[in-house]
């Protein structure tokens, strides 16, 4: 009886394991770029921080170009939900309109138009 506990323990152990690994697997780092619609250095430092947080690697907004490259955990994250933390701080994305409320709430240099 005990010999056919350990059997049956082994397999579980091996499935469970295998599926963890494929689920890691599938699990992939994407990079992507689009614009938002920020205007300074505030921006910039404000955008970042909202967007450090586990499962995205990095998100750099550049100020001149305003593109945003943010390269995250497809389990985590998708790009429709990156655009959301970012519209919901503000600012317009190339796919979002800004949170009027959260906009309004900018330091007035960060608005549209404030520079």
């Amino acid at each position: 009886m005990k010999k056919m506990n350990r059997i049956t323990i082994t397999k579980y152990t091996l499935i469970l394991g295998l599926l963890s690994f494929f689920t890691v697997a599938s699990a992939k780092s994407v990079i992507t770029e689009f614009k938002v619609d920020g205007q300074c250095g505030e921006c910039k430092e404000r955008i970042e921080a909202a967007l450090d947080q586990p499962g995205i690697t990095y998100a750099v907004w550049d100020v001149e170009s305003k593109v945003l490259k943010v390269k995250y955990n497809t389990k985590k994250f998708s790009e429709d939900g990156i655009h959301k933390i970012i519209s919901d701080l503000g600012y317009d994305t190339s796919k979002m309109k800004a949170n009027k409320t959260s906009q309004e709430g900018l330091p007035k240099c960060c608005q549209p138009g404030g520079h």
